[in-house]
């Protein structure tokens, strides 16, 4: 978005509020799909930014869902239940149960562990249902399961009858700046796969895999993405093993789409250094890798000044932490009370990942734009002060709880 469009959503719902350019992101799957070529899927994991899950449904492959709360986004959004791979490391045996009664065969699981195995694996016996998994092998954490746990299920298969082992799912960690990293991973899923075809005759149709690759928020840092998609796939070429790959992004496809904007509350002067107090915070915005403003992201500033006296400022927004500075050194133009600062890059993650509810501060609005539907308010900028404040509520898991029934 230029300035002009984002100075309209400003003027139409106010700040704090997020904007998240629908073009921008469509036009970034895109360009990968283009760079990675028809040979590789691509699968959106929704929790980089929810509110985006609907309009990229439609572009990607896949979308991969880690929650209940993602898991009725997507019924609510109307998301096609094929396209839908629910994962995460906590399955409650209901919630398995009410997606599969919903979506039965229609969508496919990541099978963190023997209890969700045997949870989906009840399900499909009794309702007669056959489902497509993918086995989650762990990197080293407390996601996923082990090579052993793995080849014990494989080599039992036969017995759930109900249950097809269509691949395996892998992701080790975000923000890799190094490909290396990736290549060595390819590099051991591609010997996994060939013991598991000579030990158990067991063939990976599908690799489920998170590259975790990096997105550029700061200023002076190089963006290497058409580099690392380029070795990627080559890597992906020269794999020994062949079979359907799924790449499961959410980052890297969503930063670049997103905007913070924030209005100037105050500026004042203390032993000689600039502070400028916005409307918002670190508990609505959120860089991976930012400590204390350490990094500047691209800001721009509206109205728009081009004359005048450019100075540094420190930008803190409204908590009563000194840990809340959005930048150390900033430079603006004649910065003044009620201009408003736009944060760029913030699609991914920014709007769900600060500490919403302290203070009591409002949550932002949220707001979307499009050439062709222009603007759309998605949520309205809402008051917390009522979640915080507590009230007679019926305590109704203490029976539950003392009597054994959970």
């Amino acid at each position: 978005m230029n300035i002009e469009q984002l100075e309209y959503g400003i003027v139409q719902y106010g700040t704090p509020m997020y904007a998240f350019d629908i073009d921008q992101v469509l036009q970034r799957v895109r360009w990968f799909q283009e760079l990675l070529g028809h040979e590789v899927s691509l699968c959106f994991a929704m929790k980089a930014n929810p509110f985006l899950a609907k309009y990229l449904a439609e572009a990607v492959d896949r979308v991969e869902v880690c929650s209940m709360g993602e898991f009725r986004i997507c019924r609510n959004k109307e998301i096609t239940p094929e396209k839908i791979l629910v994962s995460g490391v906590r399955k409650k045996k209901e919630d398995i149960y009410e997606i599969l009664d919903t979506f039965g065969e229609r969508c496919s699981f990541s099978v963190e562990s023997l209890k969700q195995f045997q949870n989906i694996a009840d399900w499909c016996s009794t309702n007669k249902t056959s489902i497509d998994i993918y086995l989650r092998l762990t990197s080293g954490n407390q996601f996923g399961m082990d090579l052993q746990t793995i080849k014990n299920i494989i080599d039992m298969r036969r017995v759930c009858t109900y249950l097809h082992i269509k691949g395996i799912h892998y992701f080790s960690g975000t923000q890799k700046k190094s490909v290396q990293v990736i290549r060595r991973e390819l590099r051991y899923l591609d010997d996994v796969f060939l013991e598991l075809k000579e030990e158990l005759g067991f063939c990976v149709e599908e690799l489920e895999y998170g590259p975790g690759l990096a997105a550029v928020y700061f200023a002076g840092q190089e963006d290497t993405t058409e580099e690392q998609l380029k070795q990627l796939k080559d890597f992906l070429l020269h794999m020994r093993w062949k079979g359907k790959v799924t790449l499961e992004i959410g980052r890297a496809l969503t930063a670049d789409c997103g905007y913070y904007l924030t209005q100037v509350q105050d500026i004042k002067q203390n032993d000689g250094r600039n502070y400028c107090i916005v409307d918002g915070g670190i508990h609505q915005m959120n860089y991976d890798g930012q400590v204390r403003g350490m990094y500047t992201p691209s800001i721009q500033v509206s109205p728009r000044r081009e004359a005048g006296v450019k100075k540094e400022w420190m930008v803190c927004g409204s908590l009563c932490t000194a840990n809340d500075v959005l930048a150390q050194k900033a430079e603006f133009v004649d910065l003044k009370v009620g201009n408003i600062l736009i944060f760029e890059r913030t699609g991914a993650y920014s709007m769900t990942e600060g500490m919403a509810l302290f203070l009591s501060h409002e949550l932002p609005g949220i707001a979307v734009y499009s050439e062709t539907d222009g603007w759309k308010l998605l949520r309205k900028n809402q008051a917390t002060f009522e979640w915080n404040m507590g009230g007679n509520t019926k305590d109704e898991y203490f029976d539950r709880y003392f009597n054994g029934n959970r």
